[in-house]
């Protein structure tokens, strides 16, 4: 007996011991791709030596003599810290996930080519100017010279789990991702769906209830009408897009939804919104959060001020920023600074993308919030019954076809068609071929033939260009002569220069319309909602050094009902902008610091605005509700994490749109309504009968001014028998809140926090798909908000409580001597789960601490902690 027990403790020792052994050499092997940042290496494509400093936060300082050396060492630190996401990022936009994950991608990859980013990106880049196709095709020089010296285990752990290697990079990869990031911030075509689905539902009146548009008197960012302050002098005509069309008339919205959607409504009778859904929700996390990201939620958006000498205590401008978009690890971003030749800039990269694209040189400042410009239309085409050809005013076109084929992992590969008519690709066609092989779509109606028009798939993008540019423009006019090639996404950008002017543009191609406003999918066949050309840029939205001293955006309306020109209908609820002007004009010597604070508040004006109606309805049902709204009743709307009060609101908002309106649109419809905040806060308060003018004294007042109660009686249940009032439909979603939060919370309302309920996640790109994996490579972290905070928190509306869309980048810029400038990213550096940088900015992110934006070579050798040079090879 002895002996076997011995036997087998000996038997379990070794276990352990090899355990331990394949840890440790796993360990070591993981180890090895690790980037190298001391040293020498010789590299092809330079012209002079590259100095690479990477500070104590894993920042490089890249030192060359001229731009082209320095997008090389750009494109090298690139690949070095974040070439998984690279190479993710590459084979999203071109629609090759599945040669790599195998079949469960295949309905991605079908859209993803359908739509053409990848087309659309070889186009681009075969019209690009000489210039910049070199400086593109020097900072892919850089990616490939570390890909010719790293190979098996020296490349990202990423690449031995699903074992393959990269190919060289091409100027079409570096497009392809801008592509992508236009898609991300263009969300219109997810709103024509949605107004589609809730006219077929409830018909065109209810539909314009349910999406009250931004009222006449609301906040814009310019007052006048028109642009404002000084003017550039006026631009040559703007090209057109391809069109029968023979005019250019500004095209101006209807005076309500209902015009807009009553031909349409009942069109369909199952939800094209669900189709869309349910077609890209399987395959990799990542795609899917992509291409339905902004989809069913407000959730992408962005801030930014700006405000001169006059309001700062150094007697110089302050800039600050903090665009939102999706969490992941790696982060978006990626931080940089380049000082080569007449290029000097530090802010934020885009790993796969070359220069700074928000940040600041030695001369001006620059920020960007997405415009939200409606730069995207469905068309419903009518086809012969081949298929091949498109009615377009009364004659048949013929369709462009376009043969694809899905390379697969483990399987064979897929063919197919792409069809495409004068309007763009029929997405309709990829939605329906998944659709054909999901359970959950048997039997419903296909998606009847649907073509997207976007400006990003027109052959003609020189965005880039304006990315490159600006980091070397010394002064307003070379800032506004490098946007003029920015195409899309369209942009709030703000400026700031050291001699003391501040500025405001919204570059970007934004269509004209025939006639309409793009609010729905429109009959294709008719020519009537043709785009007939662009909104000229001298006629876009701007100003210079205007009087008020300061400028906000955030992603509310550019310009008034005044303007001459429609840009688009999904302006947020303006919350945030209005928390900015209040603490702007709150503070006077406004410093660095003070602005640090500013990106840091959590006041909810949603809360403020809405509390007030919602106690003035609810009665409490049971005790544990009495404690909550005696909690409310004290809140002064901090969404903080340790806040009780915060979690009853935002559960109890979550509750009450379904209250109101899952009667009338069923669970599918509900959902991706219920994530359009300013949406569903407008109607709201319409249902409730508020408006801005009878707010309580103690609310801060609503920019908008919602109208008397609805004529639908939207807080009647239609299930039950009786007819329930808007008090019984707020209180019972108080209830239900109440009841969520003592399962998830404990019973004791005082000891809820916001903060344990409240989490933003960071999924891997890739691997968050991988349970074992996600606890190694994914993270996340508690914290507070909401979706009006300027430090924003916003929760999805299909997983209640996570936040998916941040803060993702924050910088201040203090353009006075020596000023206090600093930046932070919301992760860390390093795409490397064994790297010191791949989360360590992640604390600091939640507790809005920055780093120092280091330009000064003094300070940046006090904080080196790696020395990496790049040699040219030598050339007989």
């Amino acid at each position: 007996m002895r002996r076997r027990l011995k036997a087998i403790a000996l038997a379990f020792l070794g276990t352990i011991g090899a355990a331990a052994a394949a840890l440790t050499g796993g360990y070591l092997y993981l180890r090895r791709s690790l980037p190298q940042i001391d040293g020498t290496v010789t590299v092809a494509g330079i012209t002079g030596p590259v100095e690479i400093v990477r500070d104590t936060d894993g920042i490089p300082h890249i030192f060359a003599a001229t731009k082209t050396d320095g997008l090389f060492g750009l494109g090298y630190v690139h690949a070095q810290d974040r070439l998984w996401q690279m190479e993710f990022q590459r084979r999203i936009g071109f629609g090759e996930l599945s040669a790599i994950l195998g079949p469960s991608t295949i309905a991605q990859d079908r859209f993803l080519r359908t739509v053409g980013f990848g087309r659309a990106a070889r186009a681009a880049w075969s019209l690009l100017a000489p210039e910049v196709r070199r400086q593109i095709d020097a900072y892919v020089a850089g990616i490939n010279a570390f890909l010719d010296t790293h190979h098996g285990s020296r490349l990202p752990p990423e690449f031995t789990l699903l074992r393959f290697e990269p190919r060289h990079w091409t100027g079409p990869d570096v497009i392809v991702w801008q592509k992508m990031m236009a898609w991300d911030l263009s969300g219109n075509y997810s709103f024509e769906l949605l107004r589609h689905d809730l006219a077929a539902r409830v018909g065109a009146a209810a539909a314009a209830e349910l999406l009250p548009r931004y009222p006449a008197d609301g906040l814009s960012i310019i007052d006048n009408g028109g642009a404002a302050g000084r003017q550039v002098a006026a631009a040559p005509p703007e090209a057109r897009p391809p069109s029968h069309a023979p005019d250019s008339k500004p095209s101006r919205a209807p005076d309500d939804f209902a015009s807009a959607l009553g031909g349409q409504a009942r069109a369909a009778a199952s939800s094209w919104t669900a189709a869309f859904r349910a077609a890209l929700s399987g395959g990799a996390p990542a795609a899917r959060d992509l291409l339905l990201g902004g989809a069913f939620a407000e959730a992408l958006g962005s801030n930014n001020w700006v405000v001169d000498g006059a309001m700062t205590a150094s007697g110089r401008p302050l800039v600050a920023n903090d665009p939102h978009l999706a969490a992941r690890i790696p982060s978006v971003w990626y931080l940089a600074h380049l000082a080569a030749g007449e290029y000097d800039a530090i802010g934020a990269t885009m790993p796969g993308a070359p220069g700074v694209v928000l940040g600041r040189n030695r001369r001006i400042a620059w920020a960007a919030t997405n415009l939200g410009a409606d730069v995207e239309d469905l068309y419903r085409e009518k086809l012969d019954p081949t298929g091949r050809f498109a009615e377009f005013e009364g004659r048949w076109e013929k369709l462009q076809i376009i043969r694809e084929t899905i390379e697969v992992r483990g399987r064979a590969p897929v063919h197919f068609e792409v069809r495409v008519s004068r309007h763009g690709p029929l997405v309709s066609d990829a939605i329906n071929a998944a659709g054909a092989q999901s359970p959950a779509r048997r039997g419903l109606p296909p998606v009847e033939p649907l073509a997207l028009r976007w400006t990003a798939l027109d052959p003609h993008d020189p965005t880039v260009a304006a990315i490159l540019a600006l980091g070397e423009a010394r002064d307003w006019s070379a800032f506004t002569r490098a946007l003029r090639d920015f195409v899309v996404p369209s942009q709030n950008f703000l400026y700031a220069d050291v001699d003391g002017h501040i500025g405001y543009l919204a570059p970007g191609r934004i269509p004209v319309r025939r006639q309409g406003d793009g609010a729905a999918p429109v009959e294709g066949w008719t020519g009537a909602a043709e785009w007939t050309g662009w909104v000229p840029f001298d006629a876009l939205p701007r100003l210079f050094d205007p009087p008020q001293h300061a400028i906000v955006t955030a992603n509310h309306r550019p310009a008034p009902p005044s303007y001459p020109y429609f840009l688009g209908l999904e302006w947020a609820e303006p919350y945030r902008a209005l928390r900015v002007r209040e603490l702007l004009e709150q503070r006077p010597a406004l410093t660095a610091e003070a602005f640090a604070a500013m990106q840091a508040d959590r006041v909810s004006l949603h809360a403020r605005r809405l509390l007030p109606v919602l106690l003035e309805h609810a009665a409490p049902r049971r005790a544990a509700d009495a404690a909550a709204l005696a909690l409310l009743r004290e809140w002064r709307g901090e969404a903080n994490p340790d806040s009780a009060a915060a979690a009853v609101f935002a559960s109890w908002f979550q509750h009450l749109v379904p209250a109101l309106v899952g009667d009338d649109l069923g669970p599918q419809l509900t959902q991706s309504y219920a994530g359009r905040y300013s949406f569903t806060t407008r109607f709201v308060l319409g249902v409730l009968g508020a408006s801005a003018s009878d707010a309580p004294a103690t609310a801060i007042r609503s920019p908008t001014s919602i109208g008397p109660r609805f004529s639908r009686n939207w807080c009647d249940d239609g299930r039950t028998p009786r007819v329930e009032s808007c008090g019984e439909i707020v209180s019972g979603a108080l209830d239900e809140a109440v009841s969520e939060l003592a399962a998830r919370l404990g019973p004791d309302p005082s000891r809820w926090r916001w903060g344990r309920l409240h989490q933003a996640v960071f999924p891997h790109q890739g691997l968050d798909g991988l349970g074992l994996l996600r606890p190694l490579v994914s993270r996340r972290e508690a914290g507070g908000g909401d979706w009006s905070t300027i430090n924003v928190g916003p929760v999805a509306a299909e997983a209640p409580y996570e936040q998916r869309s941040i803060s993702s980048y924050r910088e201040i810029i203090d353009l006075a001597p020596g000023g206090d400038s600093r930046f932070a990213d919301a992760v860390g550096q390093s795409g490397h789960p064994l790297s010191p940088h791949y989360d360590d900015f992640l604390k600091d992110w939640a507790a809005v601490r920055y780093r120092p934006m280091r330009m000064e070579r003094g300070l940046i050798e006090q904080e080196a902690a790696g020395r990496l040079w790049l040699r040219p090879a030598w050339k007989p």
